[in-house]
């Protein structure tokens, strides 16, 4: 494995065995083998993927489809049945929180033990210990039992104890969600962070938006197989629209993080564009202008960012825009920005159109604010669907070259 990889998968396979009953299970042990009743479950076959240092890989899929399982392997948890994988540096997983914690032990014992099976000195656990506990808030609780914990106590102090031992590879499996908003805010802004200092993260998440975000590749695993690898916001909208329909799908395309208190949306309003305020409607092709106002009353100040999206009569997603994807952050107690849409590709429809005040990653969400009224869209062409598509028609004579009558190629254009 060369110094650039972080981690390299090759043909990974997991078998478990499913036993009818214990009795099953000791008359094959008895036989040394020779009897099995067992159900042969394949939860992994044939994964193969290169992940480089710094990276970020999302892991996505249906329930079942193996995302947990190739976790669990990767962190060594439970072996593979068939191929290998090798890393580089220290690995921690965050697969159960607080799963790895002992009940009669104090927080502080728990978070020593952990950090040795991680492979680090108890010198070194011992220096970041005040780190841990602060991030996790409770230092007052540090030498109470982990039993007298909450759940979301306990959730904290394992998240707190793998991010502060700064592992070069960071397993997670469905945490993203720590806590209450304003922790789970932080433990976002905590990875960022990470990822920024060179940390290597494989995600596991049913949020499509947050992976979208956090992720620069995605791997799509359909019962335990390779659907496929790619670039995280390629791969995550191709998964989304084959889960469109289907009722445990939710809404994947769209969905944003939780809504958190604070920096709000005070104005959301048109500044040119439809023919009648009231009732908004433009023309397909048609030139539209939007302000947003915002409001920040943080003690700290961050930079934000806004998105605005449009959405379909029917909930279907059609189209958004954010500024932090066009490198773009907002500063300040409060501002105004304005959004222009020069050449509106929209088909005939009504949509609505929502404003997002984001964090500076685009993966939180303080406040939305959506326009009173739908805006309605015309269009007096041929096109069919939902968006104009700009092309052009050659003709060509014999396969070789365009014909004369019809150079230069015509171009068919929507009228406005």
């Amino acid at each position: 494995m060369t110094s650039s990889l972080a981690l390299q998968a090759e043909g990974l396979a997991k078998c478990y065995s499913l036993w009818p009953n214990d009795r099953a299970r000791l008359l094959s042990a008895l036989s040394l083998g020779r009897v099995r009743r067992a159900q042969q479950v394949q939860a992994l076959s044939g994964i193969s993927f290169e992940l480089k240092r710094g990276a970020c890989l999302a892991l996505v899929g249906d329930n079942g489809a193996g995302k947990s399982t190739l976790l669990k392997v990767l962190s060594g948890n439970t072996p593979p049945t068939q191929g290998r994988f090798r890393t580089s540096g220290r690995v921690a997983a965050l697969l159960e929180l607080g799963s790895g914690f002992h009940p009669d032990y104090t927080g502080r014992e728990n978070v020593l033990m952990n950090g040795v099976l991680l492979g680090a000195s108890r010198r070194e656990v011992k220096a970041r210990m005040g780190e841990i506990f602060e991030f996790a808030e409770l230092q007052d609780v540090a030498d109470a039992p982990v039993r007298t914990y909450s759940s979301g106590m306990a959730m904290r102090l394992a998240f707190a104890s793998a991010m502060g031992l700064k592992p070069e590879i960071l397993l997670l499996d469905e945490v993203l969600a720590v806590g209450d908003m304003a922790f789970q805010k932080r433990c976002v802004d905590r990875l960022f962070d990470y990822r920024a200092a060179g940390g290597t993260l494989i995600v596991s998440s049913h949020s499509l938006y947050d992976l979208r975000q956090l992720c620069d590749e995605a791997l799509w695993l359909d019962h335990g197989r390779m659907r496929g690898f790619g670039p995280a916001t390629d791969l995550t909208h191709d998964y989304a629209a084959h889960c469109v329909g289907r009722a445990s799908s939710g809404d994947p395309a769209g969905a944003a993080g939780p809504v958190l208190a604070g920096p709000h949306i005070h104005q959301f309003e048109w500044v040119s564009g439809p023919d009648n305020l009231r009732a908004p409607r433009v023309r397909s092709g048609q030139s539209l202008r939007l302000r947003i106002g915002w409001t920040d009353p943080r003690s700290e100040l961050r930079p934000l960012s806004l998105g605005v999206t449009l959405t379909r009569q029917g909930g279907t997603l059609q189209a958004g825009v954010a500024t932090h994807h066009d490198g773009l952050q907002l500063m300040g107690r409060s501002g105004h920005v304005e959004l222009e849409l020069p050449d509106l590709s929209l088909l005939a429809g009504r949509f609505t159109l929502v404003a997002h005040l984001l964090d500076e990653h685009g993966v939180h969400r303080f406040h939305e604010h959506a326009l009173p009224t739908d805006l309605t869209v015309t269009h007096s062409g041929h096109d069919l669907g939902l968006v104009r598509l700009a092309h052009q028609w050659h003709a060509i004579n014999n396969g070789e070259s365009p014909s004369p009558e019809l150079s230069p190629p015509t171009q068919r254009r929507a009228s406005a």
